[in-house]
């Protein structure tokens, strides 16, 4: 069973490597700044009111598992998305893949899951690379110093991290169930970020809206919906570092994307940096994971 799960989610996750590819193609059709994020975060949830409206019984019985779902894996997706407007793309996807850390951590806090020396090598090597990803040093002339949009990727990771031990705590609830919350928050976490860091930007017109809509459901419905349904069943039945490892297959895809269609590149420390954070990921998901029924044990003793 875990070997269908992983197949499945690190295949999901690769289509998140062009994340995004479309989000600027809809800012360039004219849903501009912040707007665009609310734009790729709405459009789903509109899509999912029919089935929220369906299940309304499931979202009553669990509503305070999903609010604190919902709060945490969409204040990751707000904040990964927001991330690309201010930091270069290959940034933003490294520094959220030290999700595996963030997640090892609290699941080994929270869920009282085993601790190893092999996972605290891991999270070593994670802090590691990204103390060089976040050095700001003047020795190298290509590097990025850290920005805003570095903060925000570092916030996603963190709290991505979050939602997956949450969902971890929560096997009974339908996976289904978990996406409508998560993009519930989002676009909340999303209109907050347009208020705050772009009170300037004017609604885009109506016809930017309609340019813009064969990417919003193209790609945010049809594609990015069911990659969230099932990485949200595979942090049921999966450790939390382990899921966020085999969500690296989104690191490979973004790391051939970005330089072919953005024209990034990443300097020789910052390359350097991004193969330790890699490596972190690699030394979780070899070092031992537990069962669900481990988990499950306990959670009950706690």
């Amino acid at each position: 069973m875990q070997l269908k799960y992983s197949s499945a989610v690190f295949c999901a996750a690769a289509f998140w490597g062009l994340y995004w590819w479309p989000l600027r193609a809809v800012e360039a059709n004219g849903v501009t700044a912040q707007w665009s994020v609310v734009a790729i975060y709405l459009i789903p949830l509109l899509a999912l009111l029919p089935y929220t409206i369906i299940k309304r019984q499931v979202f009553k019985a669990h509503w305070r598992s999903l609010v604190f779902i919902g709060a945490a894996a969409g204040a990751g997706l707000s904040c990964y998305a927001t991330a690309f407007l201010y930091t270069t793309v290959v940034r933003t996807v490294l520094l959220f893949y030290m999700m595996p850390v963030w997640a090892t951590l609290m699941a080994i806090v929270f869920l009282n899951e085993p601790n190893s020396p092999r996972r605290w090598l891991a999270m070593l090597t994670g802090f590691l690379g990204l103390s060089l990803m976040l050095f700001t040093g003047t020795g190298d002339a290509e590097s990025v110093p850290f920005n805003r949009g570095d903060f925000i990727a570092l916030l996603s990771g963190i709290f991505w991290g979050m939602g997956t031990v949450l969902i971890r705590r929560s096997p009974s609830i339908e996976p289904m169930s978990i996406v409508p919350a998560q993009y519930f928050f989002a676009l909340i976490i999303s209109v907050f970020f347009l208020v705050t860091l772009s009170p300037g930007a004017q609604m885009p017109s109506s016809s930017a809206w309609v340019a813009a809509l064969p990417y919003l459901i193209g790609f945010y419905v049809f594609i990015v919906l069911p990659t969230l349904y099932i990485c949200a069943r595979g942090s049921q039945v999966l450790s939390p570092g382990r899921i966020g490892i085999l969500m690296m297959s989104e690191v490979l895809v973004a790391g051939i994307s970005a330089p072919l269609l953005a024209g990034e590149s990443l300097s020789l420390r910052e390359l350097f940096a991004a193969l330790l954070i890699i490596l972190a990921g690699v030394i979780e998901v070899f070092s031992p994971q537990p069962s669900t029924d481990s988990v499950t044990k306990n959670q009950t003793t706690t």
